[in-house]
């Protein structure tokens, strides 16, 4: 969608974040006002302006679309759960903190912005070292597995979802974005929340994705406290260089990559190989089915309403 001026701009941004069930204060919306550039100031008198024509609402700072003012307890809610699921994340990230080859840990989706239900699974987004993509997935899944920490079958809620990996080779992320759904993949990397940034690889990734202020040119880093205040438990860095050692060898990175790729084929045959998964060298990402198709079709939707 083409953005013409600063109202439709804001509409757009509270409109995108409502699919999520997600009201904004104004700071929020200014940080993610989409393909529009604009002060603070302009978007908060221009919001004043849209309360008074009715276009959108406000309530205990949280601006909405009409009629949505049950978003803002809902926020609430999910808040008070998310803060116990981001306890649940920390310590998954420290466990995997003993691994080697991982640069980055993050967390992505609904706990990177406290909006998780009771149901709601923690997804982690993960750079590794340069060939070491399959081994990483490989320990960490197994792991998380042991402990009882990892998403599996039923078990979803405040379960760890290792779902995306990179290699740190190819960071930019441009290149799953070049079609009309590319926003949500911007939109993604600005709300992509690190816990684990091994020798800056966060501030590399982000660098290397500066295309995301084509569509979000006030967008910043997303630092919490969560990352601030991340400490790696002791014998961390120690039980990483012994493991490292051992798992050097290009040998245990082509029996992991072996492996692997054959339990995903055998699971893509049975799911009718849906092209949101990509599993290769540089990327594993497995999402079979691309909520971004669904999710775009209600924002529409709701643009078509407040845009009239």
């Amino acid at each position: 969608m083409k953005i013409k001026n600063l109202e439709e701009s804001i509409l757009f941004t509270i409109s995108y974040f409502d699919v999520f069930e997600y009201p904004l204060t104004s700071f929020e919306i200014w940080r993610y006002l989409f393909n529009f550039n604009a002060e603070l100031e302009e978007v908060i008198l221009k919001m004043d302006e849209l309360i008074r024509h009715g276009k959108i609402e406000m309530k205990n700072g949280f601006y909405f679309l009409p009629e949505r003012s049950d978003l803002v307890e809902k926020r609430q809610d999910k808040y008070d759960i998310s803060e116990k699921f981001w306890d649940r994340a920390v310590l998954a990230a420290k466990i995997l903190s003993y691994l080697p080859f991982i640069k980055m840990i993050s967390v992505v989706n609904s706990l990177a912005f406290f909006n998780c239900d009771k149901n709601s699974d923690i997804d982690f987004f993960i750079i590794t070292e340069k060939n070491k993509i399959w081994t990483a997935r490989a320990l960490s899944s197994i792991l998380l597995h042991i402990l009882g920490l990892r998403r599996h079958g039923r078990k979803v809620a405040k379960r760890i979802c290792l779902s995306f990996y990179i290699s740190e080779e190819k960071m930019n992320l441009k290149y799953i974005a070049n079609d009309s759904l590319g926003f949500f993949v911007a939109y993604w990397i600005g709300q992509c929340t690190p816990i684990v940034n091994v020798g800056k690889t966060y501030q590399t990734y982000r660098s290397q994705n500066s295309w995301i202020y084509q569509y979000l040119p006030n967008v910043g880093g997303n630092i919490t406290n969560y990352y601030i205040n991340f400490r790696k438990p002791l014998l961390a860095d120690f039980t990483k260089k012994v493991l490292a050692s051992i798992l050097q060898s290009d040998f245990f990175e082509r029996t992991a990559r072996s492996i692997q790729i054959k339990k995903i084929e055998k699971s893509q045959e049975k799911r009718g190989s849906p092209n949101s998964v990509i599993f290769n060298d540089l990327m594993l990402k497995f999402h079979p089915v691309d909520l971004r198709i669904e999710y775009k079709k209600k924002l529409v939707e709701k643009l078509k309403k407040v845009l009239k």
